[in-house]
């Protein structure tokens, strides 16, 4: 059975909007790279009034004074193996 792990950030932004952005992680207890640098750019007061740049599948870019809150949700995605099921036929 394969896992793939996912983190999900939310975004919510002063003006009422919230950006939700998916990222593939390696471990669902430890933030991907970029949630991480994000993280630490809002808690870093000479960052404020500049933006982050979220690269991948999806660009977004966000400015840091306009986020109010972020929530980072680890989801597991499990891919069963496909049985091959014989039909038997009928004599």
């Amino acid at each position: 059975m394969a896992q793939q792990f996912i983190q999900q950030l939310t975004v919510f932004l002063k003006g009422g909007q919230n950006i939700v952005v998916p990222f593939n992680a390696e471990k669902p207890e430890v933030l991907n790279p970029q949630i991480d640098a994000f993280v630490k750019a809002l808690g870093t007061a000479d960052q404020k009034d500049k933006n982050f740049l979220f690269q991948g599948a999806r660009v977004v870019l966000v400015r840091l004074a306009d986020v109010s809150a972020i929530d980072v949700v680890s989801l597991v995605r499990k891919e069963e193996e496909k049985k091959e099921e014989k039909a038997e036929g009928a004599a």
